[in-house]
């Protein structure tokens, strides 16, 4: 059997929507990598077939010197070593990468997860909750805006803007300006993202970054410049993008640490809910 890459990747979406089914899980796969070749700052991923059925994936993420893996087994061919297989064939890739944390990421609620991941070195690192905007969930009474509301602007980021959202990067998310621009640069090599830069009366005041296929938008890289928090800029963004992706008929989606309780405050006042949880454990083998 000669699959080509269009194949295997519309197996590999085929296999997460019958595990998703299977155990009323969300896996988080990361598309926008898996679509990419690792040479463009994609993921590395493995797949196992048996009978020309895919039976076992697993993908490798970089991240600026980290490293995400996420995968998972056709119900029904569990219990067979096939993600132990996976996980082996997967350690000349790690190495070669020269990963200096090697995260492991599944659903909170997976019960086949977490019999595998019993049986590895593993620490705890840091769990995420998936959250959607729904209409409904608009807490009653909530501003519509803030005060800063129309003095905030969201627009395309420039090319030459780069330095700047290196900048809010590093002090957003703690990030050293190596690793914050190589993922930027990685970033650059994904076609559906949307670098947007959060203005405030004419001048940037923090960013985010847009991904959306199949009439879904999601949000990542939000964050507004530490001294001109609390002025309302990032409900007004939110607020913002909400009804631009409504208007174009899009879901909007997002993710936060579940140890950034403002954050997800601040979510949940704009209609966000909670869909599922994802917990992070760090490789110590």
């Amino acid at each position: 059997m000669r699959l080509t890459t269009a194949d295997t990747l519309k197996d590999i979406e085929e296999l997460q929507q019958r595990c998703e089914q299977y155990e009323g899980i969300s896996l988080k796969l990361n598309w926008d990598m898996l679509r990419l070749s690792p040479e463009s700052g994609g993921a590395e991923w493995l797949v196992i077939y048996e009978e020309e059925v895919l039976v076992g994936f697993i993908g490798l993420y970089g991240f600026a010197g980290d490293m995400e893996i996420c995968g998972m087994v056709r119900p029904g061919y569990r219990r067979r070593g096939i993600f132990t297989s996976l996980w082996e064939r997967a350690q000349s890739i790690i190495k070669r990468n020269n990963i200096r944390t090697l995260l492991l990421n599944a659903p909170a609620s997976s019960a086949s997860a977490a019999g595998f991941l019993k049986t590895l070195p593993l620490a705890f690192n840091h769990a995420e909750y998936q959250m959607k905007w729904d209409g409904s969930s608009v807490p009653q009474g909530s501003p519509e805006a803030s005060s800063a509301a129309g003095a905030v602007i969201l627009r395309p980021a420039r090319q030459d803007e780069a330095d700047i959202l290196v900048e809010l990067d590093c002090a957003g998310f703690n990030m050293s300006k190596e690793d914050a621009a190589e993922m930027y640069t990685q970033q650059m090599n994904e076609n559906q993202q949307e670098q947007i830069i959060i203005e405030m009366n004419g001048q940037p005041a923090g960013k985010m970054r847009l991904w959306t296929e199949d009439n879904e938008t999601w949000i990542y890289g939000f964050t507004v410049d530490k001294n001109l928090r609390g002025l309302g800029i990032g409900r007004s963004a939110l607020l913002q993008t909400i009804e631009r992706e409504r208007h174009n008929y899009n879901g909007v989606n997002l993710e936060v640490a579940l140890d950034n309780p403002n954050a997800l405050r601040l979510y949940e006042s704009c209609g966000f809910v909670i869909l599922n949880k994802q917990d992070y454990y760090r490789y110590t083998g």
